[in-house]
């Protein structure tokens, strides 16, 4: 990943951490979920390059790029990508989100379609969260991240090496990508870079979304990435993406991959060749 540039892009009034992957066109513009970051996408696209352009940008509030006190709905997250879409020349691009990025990717598509050629939501984005938590208190608890005092990267590191992390072949780098998440606090412990308030307006807005609605607006070709494990029962997955499928007809696709929530980094060679395959259909 040597060739990997790493610079900010002013998109609007907000600068933008990106990380850019060398590649052709048309580019892949590849969003992490909550409270992650940019490198999350790094060993997937390192096997879609030199194929395909992959920009990997931090998140408002997320990785490097800025933290405004306020802005977190989906319509600005997306205003922000526009803006960095613009600043970077690009006419148009294929648009892959994970876990919450999945969400922003739908929005995207629908917000954007004249820039949009494909969406890809891996793990995300064919669930109402409404539909299993009836109570936004029942999800707040569900969805509130813990605190982790005196945290270190040799914690983080063996978080890695020992869970599912690793399990992409490289738990070193699956180590660093987790650390990415984090920065040192004035008692030199990590805490997430993401506040905790953000975090959680972003989980009310996660929340109070009808992705399907959402997904109604979208006129491009999906792919559906599901993982066999993790949080989520896989039969509540599955009754997600039929009614997707009911919602987008021939325009979905559905790829299952063994592995937990975080493909990107549990298996990235198998997410990778779903990705390439469908683009290889979806662009010719």
């Amino acid at each position: 990943m040597s060739d990997v540039r790493e610079y900010p892009v002013e998109a609007g009034a907000l600068r933008l951490s990106v990380r850019d992957h060398p590649g052709g066109s048309p580019p892949i513009l590849a969003l992490h979920g909550l409270a992650s970051n940019a490198r999350w996408w790094d060993l997937v696209a390192a096997r879609l390059s030199p194929r395909w352009r992959v920009i990997a940008p931090d998140l408002r509030g997320h990785g490097r790029s800025d933290r405004p006190e306020t802005g977190y709905a989906f319509a600005k997250v997306v205003d922000d990508l526009r803006g960095l879409v613009e600043a970077a020349g690009l006419d148009q691009v294929i648009v892959a989100g994970h876990s919450w990025g999945a969400s922003v990717a739908l929005w995207f598509a629908a917000a954007l379609p004249e820039r949009t050629i494909a969406c890809v939501c891996v793990d995300g984005g064919a669930a109402s969260l409404r539909d299993h938590l009836p109570t936004w208190a029942e999800a707040e608890e569900r969805l509130r991240p813990p605190r982790i005092p005196g945290l270190t990267e040799e914690t983080v590191h063996a978080w890695a090496a020992n869970g599912r992390l690793g399990g992409g072949g490289d738990a070193a780098a699956a180590g660093e990508i987790l650390l990415g998440n984090f920065e040192e606090g004035e008692d030199g412990a990590l805490r997430p870079r993401l506040s905790m308030e953000h975090h959680m307006e972003i989980a009310r807005r996660l929340y109070e979304l009808d992705a399907f609605e959402l997904m109604a607006r979208v006129s491009c070709p999906v792919l559906f990435v599901p993982a066999r494990s993790g949080p989520w029962p896989v039969e509540a997955k599955a009754a997600g993406l039929q009614r997707a499928r009911d919602v987008l007809g021939s325009r979905a696709h559905i790829e299952w991959l063994d592995g937990g929530h975080d493909l990107p980094v549990e298996r990235p060679a198998e997410l990778a060749k779903a990705i390439g395959e469908f683009l290889g259909r979806a662009t010719g």
